[in-house]
Formats: structure tokens, C-alpha cells, sequence
């Protein structure tokens, strides 16, 4: 006879943002000037980057410098570790509960051991499963469905998510080789921050009558990139230590090592591919989009944003106040944005008992789209 499915419910959120908030004309201050760039690009930073700060929409953020020194005052591990304590917290649960962990970055700390095992150990568990999924934006996403199913069929009852966000490392004026730095290059200083999110999930008992508190329910992970040009780039990965010069010279000769964007391909195609992701998801859950009370997107600036609300509310038939802007005093903290929102929303009261609520975000690197649907 089949086992019926668990259902699953979140039981815990947390966030950690590192440091004093740094306002806007702070953050060359913070990251350090950069005095030796091309000429071009510090005119660019000098004129452009300003108008981009101006039409951000962000006023604070949060880096993992210390702004005296430029030196990172975190690693990966420890910026996830203050958000995973505090989701055990909010669940009411000790690090030694958990069945599953699973860390999902677009960095890392060591290229070996796994930066989820660094994360077990500075939580103090002995044993757990542990995974690492190597994303940007849609991390968080992935690592929901994973857990969620694993949950479902009852390998697991509890998981906790961590994904911390350490986007100073590819911004601060040492990482550069300044003579290859770009304008795009230089841009991203004024969209990125550091910061972690964190989920616990446990399972809930099979199917029942009744909705649970705060349960799961669905995910989905697509995508879209197969044949579309990267939107993200930042090497000094395998494939540029396949030639026959020292790779670590090499790389950085080159600037190769340097973190890019595609800015107009995702001015272009980042809303667009959003809204469809979540409407898939939607359709695949059989939820009315206007039955949602919150979407919790993954738009980095309030220009972006502006750019899509009018498209977003038409095809899902709801007003602008359920899907709010709300990097304002965070900053954009890439993949963790959404889970940071969620917590501040949860801890804050905004969430309500039966409300619907929609995560989900758009990641430019290959154009991969993952959210989650959980009922408060």
C-alpha cells in the first residue's frame, strides 16, 4: 500500500544583513574608489552611476566590509550562519533537529569542502543531509523544491535553506584588474548587496481537510536559456584554467575573473520571462493569479520595477499594492532578496492568517526562473 504525501509548512523565516547600512554616496567610500580605472569608466561612474543610484529606488544596503580596511568582514558561512539560527529560532527548533540542509550561492567559500558543510559545522550538527546547489536568483527556488519534495515523501521532516548573498566580492575596487574593468562592470557596485534569507521547512502529516498554517503550496523550477546568450558572467572557473599559462595570472590579466551584466538583455527580457515563469507556475497549481495576496519578486531597482508593474498587474489581474517594491533600505541582496523580504514582511505582521503569497525570481546568468507558493 503507497504512503500518503506529507503536507509541508514553513515553520521559520530569518535574515541577516552584515554591517552598518550604507547610504548611496557611501558606497564607493566602502568598496574602495576606483582612482586607477579608465578614464571612460570613472566618468561613467562619475555621471551614469549617479542617475542609476538616483533611479534605483534603493537608499541604504548592506555590504560585508569593513569600510575602514575594504577587507570582508564575512565569509559565505558565516553571513548564513546569524539567518539560519534565527529561522531555527522562529520554528523553535535546535540546529541538532534538522534532517536536511541545503545552501544554495553563486559563490563559494573553498572550491572543496562544500560551503553547506562549513554551515553544518558552524551550526554544531554532527550529522545531517546536506546539499549545495550552485545558483544565483533562482537558489532559493530550487532549494524549496528540493526540500519540498523530499519532505512530501517522507525521507526528511525537517530542512532548513540558507542562501546568503556576498556580492562585495566581485565589487570592491581590490578585485579588479583596473586597466580591464568596464562601465557594466563598474554599474553592478550600484545595484548588489550582501545579505542572507533563511527557511525552515517541516512536514506536516498527510492530506487533511483543512489548510495548515503557512503551508507549502507548490513549486516550480524551469529554464529558458537554452538558447539565449548568458545575461551574467563571472569566470575563473575550469574553463579558463584550460590554456596552457598560469590560470590565476591569466585570469586576471585578462579580467576574465570580473562579474558582468548584460544590462540591456535584462532590461529586455527579465520582466517578461518573470511574469511567464510565474503564470506557469500558477496555471500548474490551478491558483487564479488574483487569488494571490503578495507576489515577492526578484526586481533589483525601483526603475525596473516601474518598467513591468503595468504589464504584471494587467496579466495578473491585481493592483500594484500586492506586488510592493521593497529593496528600499535592503538593497538588491540577489537570490536572498526574496527570503529577506519574507522575513521582514512575516516579522512585521504585514503577512496575514490564510493569505496567499507568491516568491519567485528571474535569474539572468542563463535566464532559469524558480518560485514557491505558500499559504500564510
Amino acid at each position: 500500500m503507497s504512503m500518503a504525501l506529507q503536507r509541508v509548512c514553513l515553520a521559520g523565516t530569518g535574515s541577516f544583513l552584515p554591517n552598518d547600512p550604507v547610504p548611496n554616496d557611501r558606497i564607493d567610500d566602502v568598496l574602495g574608489q576606483l582612482s586607477d580605472a579608465p578614464p571612460r569608466v570613472q566618468q561613467f561612474v562619475q555621471t551614469v552611476g549617479r542617475r542609476m543610484l538616483e533611479a534605483g529606488g534603493v537608499k541604504t544596503r548592506h555590504f560585508a566590509v569593513n569600510p575602514e580596511t575594504h577587507c570582508l568582514t564575512h565569509t559565505l558561512a558565516s553571513l548564513a550562519e546569524p539567518a539560519a539560527r534565527q529561522a531555527l529560532e522562529a520554528a523553535g527548533m535546535k540546529p541538532t533537529e534538522l534532517d536536511l540542509l541545503l545552501l544554495s550561492s553563486p559563490s563559494y567559500d573553498a572550491a572543496t569542502p562544500p560551503t553547506s558543510t562549513l554551515l553544518q559545522e558552524r551550526l554544531g550538527i554532527d550529522s545531517c543531509a546536506e546539499m549545495e546547489v550552485h545558483s544565483n536568483c533562482a537558489g532559493v527556488g530550487k532549494c524549496v523544491q528540493i526540500a519540498y519534495d523530499a519532505l512530501r515523501l517522507g525521507r526528511y521532516r525537517t530542512a532548513l535553506l540558507v542562501y546568503p548573498q556576498l556580492s562585495s566580492v566581485y565589487l570592491r575596487s581590490c578585485y579588479f584588474n583596473p586597466a580591464r574593468i568596464t562601465k557594466s562592470q563598474a554599474a553592478l557596485r550600484y545595484i548588489l548587496a550582501d545579505g542572507a534569507g533563511a527557511l525552515v521547512l517541516k512536514a506536516a502529516g498527510g492530506n487533511g481537510a483543512s489548510p495548515l498554517p503557512r503551508q507549502i503550496i507548490g513549486t516550480h523550477v524551469e529554464s529558458v536559456g537554452g538558447d539565449r546568450r548568458p545575461g551574467m558572467t563571472a569566470g575563473g572557473g575550469v574553463a579558463d584554467a584550460a590554456g596552457p599559462h598560469p590560470p590565476t595570472q591569466d585570469v586576471f590579466e585578462r579580467g576574465s575573473h570580473h562579474l558582468d551584466q548584460d544590462f540591456a538583455a535584462v532590461s529586455r527580457d527579465a520582466g517578461p520571462l518573470l511574469l511567464a515563469g510565474v503564470l506557469r507556475m500558477l496555471e500548474r497549481l490551478a491558483l487564479a493569479p488574483r487569488a494571490v495576496d503578495h507576489y515577492i519578486w526578484s526586481i533589483p531597482t525601483l526603475q525596473l520595477y516601474d518598467e513591468n508593474r503595468e504589464r504584471f498587474c494587467k496579466a495578473l489581474s491585481v493592483g500594484a499594492e500586492r506586488m510592493r517594491f521593497h529593496a528600499t533600505h535592503v538593497g538588491y541582496c540577489g537570490g536572498a532578496s526574496i527570503l529577506i523580504h519574507l522575513d521582514q514582511m512575516a516579522r512585521s505582521g504585514e503577512l496575514r492568517s490564510g493569505q496567499t503569497v507568491v516568491l519567485h525570481s528571474v535569474e539572468s546568468s542563463k535566464w532559469m526562473s524558480a518560485g514557491f507558493v505558500v499559504r500564510w
